[in-house]
């Protein structure tokens, strides 16, 4: 779907927009994260059971990310986006009257499919700017998926420590409902690329691109399978016959998905494309920034709630302590984009992995005082503000115009496999060594070689980025 962009549009609104409905789609995905230890009691359901709540939306937002953003470039990007923002707020309304776990599963199913708004909304911006307003727009957009994590974390804890738990999805579908009527209202359509007139001596019109179905199955379960084995191996055991099952599985149905790819005349994903050289080193960088964007938010609460020396601190204020370093991604964001257009790219995205690096690093020598590991947080949020910041912009300097919303969306699908990885890496490390100073440091020392591998990777990049 090949368009234009539309002339003398103001960014800054459909930016502030984009952004917002970034912001809410992140945060639903995350407000559940502080309520895992309340849900076996209220909703009479085990440990386990409840844990499955956060896979489902994980799981889902693994196929809707890709399959979204190929349907973006097809049926229109502000169309899908806002197809996508409608789904988060049926499934946060259902989440919030769902007094059983079945109908919570499919809340969280449908609040899945939020992970796409990101990448809809960098898509949808390249349509409407370019230049220094759209690498800026990007980078802010980009940033909110970690903002989006810490706020909904520590505003979920706030939330449900004064009042019901199920008042959370309540103002999460009133935000995307909200979202939903600014995307409509503000966002423009591009204009249509224009039609040869009869005997102006212009070819045929090229045949329209049809959706692939077959792609999309193969894509879908292969995940499935695979997320399911790496998010279920620090419970049921990385040896267990389910573990290694769905594992082998799912490999063996994404090594189909890539052979059909790489033969049918309109893939679901551009295989060629995604693993170009400057393309690879792009997408493996993106794991490992999901990876360093993961770790803090993941062992922060824990370290603070049950620290190696003293007494632990509440839910509320563990989360409320991973504020600062949101605020830092959300500034990082046009300081990224200052970086860019002065040094490069690359230099932006090596410069931000190795800021979190080394905060991971001091992190991890410190866990012993947490005080100084939430003062640290904030190097680090500056750090993953930054290379989120330039990830689309490098996503969009290297992809064709028509294949940006299946492209970010890829990228996006890295960033969340890499948090997936993360989740079972640090479950693993601090179950086997439960609030000891040597758990908390091996798994803040896992951020940082994450984040410097990603920086290493980032300078490899070629200096015309």
């Amino acid at each position: 779907m090949t368009t234009t962009a539309v002339p003398a549009v103001r960014t800054r609104p459909v930016v502030a927009v984009l952004a917002a409905a970034g912001l809410v789609g992140i945060l639903s995905q995350a407000l559940l994260i502080p309520l895992l230890g309340e849900l076996p009691e209220r909703l009479d359901i085990s440990g386990e059971a409840a844990s499955w709540a956060m896979t489902v939306c994980l799981v889902a937002a693994a196929v809707a990310t890709p399959v979204s953003g190929r349907l973006a470039d097809l049926l229109g990007r502000k169309r899908v986006l806002v197809w996508c923002l409608v789904a988060t707020a049926f499934g946060s309304v259902l989440c919030a009257v769902g007094a059983s776990y079945p109908l919570l599963l499919a809340g969280r199913a449908l609040q899945g499919t939020s992970s796409a708004v990101i990448p809809l909304g960098i898509s949808a911006l390249a349509e409407v700017a370019a230049g220094v307003a759209l690498q800026r727009g990007a980078a802010l957009i980009s940033a909110t998926m970690g903002i989006g994590t810490a706020a909904g974390v520590a505003v979920s804890g706030l939330v449900a420590a004064v009042t019901d738990w199920q008042v959370v999805f309540w103002g999460a579908a009133v935000l995307a409902a909200l979202a939903t009527a600014g995307v409509v209202l503000v966002v423009p359509r591009p204009a249509p690329a224009p039609v040869p007139a009869p005997g102006s001596g212009a070819g045929p019109a090229a045949p329209r691109a049809s959706f692939d179905g077959i792609g999309c199955v193969l894509l879908s379960v292969g995940l499935v399978a695979v997320l399911l084995a790496v998010t279920n191996g620090g419970r049921w055991g990385w040896t267990h016959p389910g573990t290694l099952g769905s594992a082998a599985g799912g490999l063996l149905t994404l090594t189909v998905w890539w052979w059909w790819e790489r033969r049918t005349t309109d893939p679901l994903v551009d295989l060629a494309s995604a693993i170009e050289p400057r393309m690879a080193l792009v997408q493996l960088a993106s794991v490992l920034a999901g990876v360093a964007m993961f770790t803090n938010v993941l062992v922060m609460p824990v370290l603070l709630q049950r620290p190696v020396d003293g007494p632990g601190h509440s839910v509320l204020v563990a989360g409320l302590c991973l504020v600062p370093g949101g605020l830092a991604m959300m500034l990082a964001a046009p300081l990224g984009s200052w970086i860019v257009a002065r040094r490069g790219a690359r230099w932006a995205l090596a410069l931000g992995l190795a800021c979190s690096a080394t905060g991971y690093t001091v992190s991890a020598l410190t866990v012993r005082w947490p005080v100084a590991v939430v003062a640290v947080s904030l190097l680090v949020g500056l750090g993953i503000g930054m290379s989120f910041a330039t990830l689309p912009f490098l996503v969009v300097r290297l992809t064709a115009p028509d294949a940006v919303g299946a492209a970010n969306g890829l990228n996006t699908l890295m960033r969340m496999i890499g948090a997936s990885v993360c989740s079972a890496v640090i479950g693993a490390l601090l179950a086997a060594h439960a609030a000891s100073a040597l758990g908390y440091g091996l798994a803040y020392g896992w951020g940082a070689a994450a984040a410097a591998g990603g920086a290493l990777l980032a300078v490899r990049l070629p200096r015309d980025l």
